[in-house]
């Protein structure tokens, strides 16, 4: 059931007035106007894809790729009461060789059926044309996480929304189905391994459903031998979240590992150092990130409205008081007020990434989607080929038609560095990477579909998974939490 909160106050400085047709008038289209929305504002919530014969979730199936959605309600439990369309989803992958498992949770503003789905259906068309998985033989399978993100359809009003879907978005992350729909994905997909992967991506409160649904699992499967996360390589894109949860695990993960310089013997990326566990256990690479934040330098809905609207939901709780809560690295104290009201992307603290511009020159004859792939990024270096604005994949799937190749009309080379010595960013060495992304890559909040970012995303791809000298590919590595040296059992 859809609840609807109204307050109203109504002031007329003119009593005697309050019997005039005109008032009475006003008060009977008012009044009927609310019966209107509450009669409709408790009808109960139907799912777009379930139908009386059963589920009817899967968007596409073709030798390309498959694409399934799944859709979750307010509170976060499935829309089909009898998860039908996890079940069938599930039904499906299982019978899927080498399956590339990719899972999309949307944003603000987009819901089950809207143009997302499209964009989505050009990233897998594209991908699955990429010469690395058709050389591999694997299966592209996309899994479209939807929940309703957009609860109004009034222009301009729609914004007003904000805090109301962010907090709807905090409830699907904090209560159990979507971790749910993602282990069980996770689980079917890795029945054949070792050829499977398991990418998630999320964006803006989509990038906050995943952030916490990662973070939490971390935290979960702490300290606990022979298990994998539900994921290979988790990406948020410009996630719409606070930063209070990343705090908390980047200062945790200070005190689990210590950083070296130094790469792991045999890195063939030339990138970065490695962590070692300081309760004992293997060094992870730094060159292979497993969750990555990306943030636009010029993405307003996070860096501008994000704090206004939590300020405003701030005031509205009368939230007046603020824990002292240390700064990652050098342990000052700050309001946690500076954490609540920033994303973790636009917090100098907790940035820790970069991509700036190389003078390198492409010499490829593909896309950078597919060179991207083809190619190791070593020392960080990728490349893109496409104007800024340029969305020749995502447009093809709005259109259910197949990706073609992205232009290759304006080359730029990039390079990913650690922010060290940066005026504007603290920089942390921890194996969670929080990266700024210029906007020639993902303009603004809703950038991600760009032709170039798909082939960032590629680059990192290939950062998690090298091709070795004798031309295979690095298994998936993911990492689970060591425990503290504070709870380490002693040895006799």
């Amino acid at each position: 059931m859809r609840h609807l909160h109204l307050r109203i106050v109504l002031f007329n400085p003119h009593p005697a007035a309050a019997g005039s047709p005109r008032t009475i008038g006003f008060l009977r289209f008012f009044f009927s106007s609310l019966i209107c929305i509450t009669i409709t504002g408790c009808a109960s919530i139907q799912p777009s894809y379930v139908t009386p014969a059963g589920p009817n979730n899967v968007l596409n199936q073709d030798s390309q790729y498959t694409l399934t959605a799944i859709e979750f309600g307010e509170l976060g439990s499935y829309a089909d009461p009898s998860a039908g369309e996890l079940k069938k989803t599930i039904q499906l992958l299982k019978g899927t060789e080498r399956p590339l498992l990719v899972v999309f949770i949307h944003g603000w503003l987009n819901n089950a059926t809207s143009g997302n789905v499209g964009d989505f259906k050009g990233f897998l068309s594209r991908l699955a044309q990429s010469k690395q998985v058709v050389e591999h033989h694997y299966n592209v399978f996309g899994v479209y996480l939807a929940w309703p993100g957009k609860s109004l359809e009034v222009p301009y009003l729609e914004y007003l929304s904000f805090w109301n879907r962010k907090q709807a978005a905090e409830r699907i992350a904090s209560n159990g189905d979507c971790l749910d729909a993602i282990t069980q994905l996770s689980q079917a997909a890795r029945l054949h391994l070792p050829y499977a992967y398991v990418f998630l991506i999320g964006h803006s409160f989509g990038g906050l459903i995943l952030e916490r649904t990662v973070e939490h699992t971390l935290r979960t499967l702490q300290g606990q031998k022979n298990v994998r996360p539900p994921w290979d390589l988790a990406l948020m894109l410009n996630p719409a979240s606070d930063s209070i949860l990343t705090r908390q695990l980047v200062s945790d993960l200070q005190s689990l590992y210590t950083y070296s310089p130094d790469p792991v013997p045999g890195d063939i990326l030339h990138f970065g150092g490695h962590f070692t566990p300081n309760s004992g256990g293997d060094p992870i690479p730094e060159s292979q990130p497993t969750v990555v934040e990306l943030q636009s330098d010029n993405d307003t809905a996070t860096h501008n409205v994000f704090p206004i609207g939590t300020t405003a939901g701030v005031l509205a709780d009368g939230h007046w008081s603020w824990n002292q809560v240390a700064v990652p690295r050098t342990q000052k104290l700050v309001s946690e007020r500076e954490f609540y009201l920033s994303t973790p992307g636009n917090d100098s603290y907790l940035v820790n990434h970069e991509i700036v511009p190389s003078s390198e020159t492409f010499s490829g004859h593909s896309d950078a989607l597919d060179y991207n792939l083809n190619h190791n990024p070593v020392n960080g270096l990728f490349f893109t080929t496409a104007p800024k604005d340029s969305q020749t994949i995502a447009n093809a799937g709005k259109q259910s038609g197949t990706a073609v190749a992205a232009p290759v009309t304006k080359p730029q080379a990039w390079k990913i560095e650690f922010v060290s010595g940066h005026d504007k960013y603290m920089g942390i060495h921890v194996p969670f990477w929080i990266v700024r992304v210029p906007s020639d890559i993902i303009d603004n909040h809703g950038g991600i579909w760009s032709d170039n970012n798909m082939a960032l995303m590629a680059a990192i791809f290939r950062m998690h998974r090298p091709i070795l000298p004798n031309n295979t590919i690095a298994p998936a590595k993911s990492y689970v939490l060591p425990v503290s040296t504070d709870v380490k059992p002693q040895s006799h």
